[in-house]
C-alpha cells in the first residue's frame, strides 16, 4: 500500500456516533489513522441507555493523539435533535469544515414483544432512528447551505442498521424496527442529496461487541475472535467515506469479518400474474404456496412440524 492510499482521508473531518466502544471504536480509530480529524461522540451510558460513570469518548481521543491524531470528545445526545445539531456544530466549530458523518450510537433493550413495554420500544427507536436522523439532517443543511454558497461540498454520510434484517431478529423487535427504518431513510436521503454530491450509504455489521451480547446474537455470530474483530467493518466504512467511494450512494451492505455483501433490500422475488382478472382469496388457496417452491402446505403440515419451522433454529431464550 502507498503512502496515499494510507492516508485515505487525510485532512478530513467526520463525526462517529457511540465511538466509544466496539464497532463506533474502531471507526473512530482507523479513520484517524487514515488521516481524519474526528469528534468523537459517546455519552457513556450502558449497554440498555442508563447513566454510568464512564467516558470511553475520552479515552479514544486520548488513543487517537497519542498514535500523532486529531480528536476531540463529544457528549451531546444525539437522540434528540438539539444533540443533533450540536455534535455537527463541534466538528465545525473545531476544524472549519465537517466532511464524513458516521451514525453508529444505538443501545438494546431486548424483549418478546408481549413483555415489551412502551418505554423500551420508544428508546430503543429514540437513540437509533431518530439520533440517525439529527445527526444526518444538520449535517445535510450545512452541506446544502456550502452548496449554495458556491463553495466546494465533500460529503459522506454511513449508518449503521443490522445484519439481523434478513432474520427478523426474535426477542428484537424495537431494535429491527429502528434499523429496518434506518435503512429506508437511508435510501430517501441519498436520492435528496444527490443534487449536492453527497453520499449516504448504510451498512449491516456484524462484530463480536457488547452490543452483540444483547439478547441472543453473539452465539450466531461465525468466525473466530480475529474474523469477529470490529476492525473489519471499520474498514469497509473507511472505503465508504473515501473520496474514492464518491459513485456509490443509496447502498446497503452487510459486513461480517473477511466477508462483504452487497444487500438489496425489499426486492421483489416471485409473482402471481394473471393477464385477464385477478385472484380471489379461493384461488390463493390453490396458488400462493407457489411462492415458497415445493412442499406441503401449512395447514397440511403436522402442528408440531410447522412450529419447528417456524422456531427455525431454536434455542431462543425468551425473555
Amino acid at each position: 500500500m502507498n503512502e496515499a492510499n494510507q492516508r485515505l482521508l487525510e485532512g478530513r473531518v467526520a463525526v462517529v456516533t457511540g465511538s466509544g466502544r466496539g464497532i463506533g471504536r474502531a471507526h473512530a480509530l482507523r479513520m484517524a489513522a487514515y488521516g481524519a480529524r474526528v469528534v468523537v461522540n459517546d455519552l457513556g451510558v450502558a449497554i440498555d441507555g442508563k447513566p454510568t460513570s464512564e467516558t470511553p469518548a475520552d479515552e479514544v481521543v486520548g488513543e487517537i493523539r497519542a498514535a500523532g491524531g486529531e480528536a476531540v470528545a463529544d457528549r451531546s445526545d444525539i437522540s434528540t435533535v438539539a444533540g443533533g445539531t450540536a455534535v455537527v456544530r463541534r466538528a465545525i466549530e473545531t476544524w472549519g469544515r465537517l466532511d464524513i458523518v458516521v451514525n453508529n450510537a444505538g443501545i438494546g433493550r431486548p424483549r418478546m414483544v408481549f413483555n415489551l413495554e412502551e418505554q423500551d420500544w420508544d428508546d430503543v427507536l429514540r437513540v437509533h432512528l431518530r439520533g440517525t436522523f439529527a445527526v444526518t439532517r444538520e449535517a445535510c443543511r450545512y452541506w446544502r447551505s456550502e452548496g449554495k454558497a458556491g463553495r466546494p461540498v465533500y460529503g459522506r454520510v454511513v449508518n449503521t442498521s443490522t445484519g439481523l434484517l434478513p432474520m427478523g431478529g426474535a426477542g428484537q423487535s424495537n431494535y429491527v424496527a429502528a434499523k429496518a427504518g434506518i435503512a429506508a431513510f437511508t435510501a430517501a436521503v441519498a436520492q435528496e442529496m444527490e443534487p449536492y454530491l453527497v453520499t449516504v450509504n448504510a451498512i449491516m455489521p456484524g462484530a463480536r461487541t457488547r452490543m452483540a451480547s444483547v439478547g441472543w446474537r453473539m452465539d450466531r455470530l461465525e468466525g473466530d475472535s480475529e474474523s469477529r474483530d470490529p476492525v473489519h467493518v471499520a474498514e469497509l466504512v473507511c472505503y465508504l467515506a473515501s473520496p474514492s467511494a464518491g459513485w456509490i450512494s443509496g447502498q446497503l451492505f452487510h459486513v461480517s469479518g473477511h466477508r462483504i455483501v452487497h444487500a438489496i433490500p425489499w426486492t421483489d422475488r416471485a409473482e402471481l400474474k394473471r393477464p385477464d382478472r385477478g385472484w380471489t382469496a379461493n384461488d390463493l388457496v390453490r396458488e400462493f404456496p407457489r411462492f415458497f417452491g415445493a412442499g406441503p402446505r401449512p395447514n397440511e403440515m403436522p402442528p408440531k412440524e410447522w412450529a419447528e419451522r417456524r422456531a427455525g433454529s431454536g434455542g431462543l431464550e425468551r425473555k
